[in-house]
């Protein structure tokens, strides 16, 4: 075996033996950015998690989400909203998509949705999904923190989709901040 068949076999085999990437990279959101690229955003209450196959080849899942909408916010006119997600599972079949959120019945939460077909709709991917745990004044806005993997050279900052910790801030200062993004967002249109 020459030195480049040695390289080649090596490196394949450095490829076969390396772990499974189990993340996804997205460009950070914050708040305004949230704001400004969703279609939709509004306190839900999921009532329905739907899986499917996307073709009649049976080749791929999605997930329709069903959210009750509790407080609109921007562009949220319907009493139910529902989300295509890509991933799911029918039967013993489970497709996942890294960085799409799973979510459960009852599950309460401030949604940024965009129009269209995404593998997420959701504005960042993931980003643009904040759980809500309690009720009332007690209420509060689940905020995770992402890895930092990197930056473009515009300085927007990459993150991956795994969840490094999880702060959380008072449902009502959370949906203040919101409405004022909001308000401004429809001054300036």
């Amino acid at each position: 075996m020459n030195r480049a068949d040695c390289l080649y076999l090596g490196l394949a085999l450095w490829f076969l033996a390396a772990p499974p990437v189990r993340a996804t990279t997205v460009m950070e959101k914050n708040l305004d950015s949230l704001c400004a690229e969703a279609d939709h955003v509004f306190t839900g209450k999921v009532v329905a998690i739907e899986p499917q196959w996307t073709d009649a080849a049976r080749r791929h899942i999605e997930t329709v989400v069903t959210f009750e909408t509790i407080e609109p916010l921007y562009g949220a006119d319907s009493a139910f909203i529902s989300l295509r997600f890509a991933g799911g599972q029918i039967g013993d079949l489970v497709e996942r998509v890294q960085g799409v959120p799973r979510f459960a019945r009852g599950e309460h939460g401030v949604i940024f949705a965009r129009d269209g077909h995404f593998a997420s709709p959701l504005v960042g991917f993931h980003q643009g999904y904040f759980r809500v745990q309690g009720e009332g004044e007690a209420a509060a806005v689940l905020r995770p923190s992402y890895e930092f993997v990197g930056a473009l050279a515009d300085g927007s900052r990459l993150l991956s989709s795994e969840v490094q910790g999880v702060g959380a801030t008072p449902l009502r200062g959370f949906l203040d901040a919101l409405r004022q993004r909001l308000r401004q967002r429809e001054a300036n249109q």
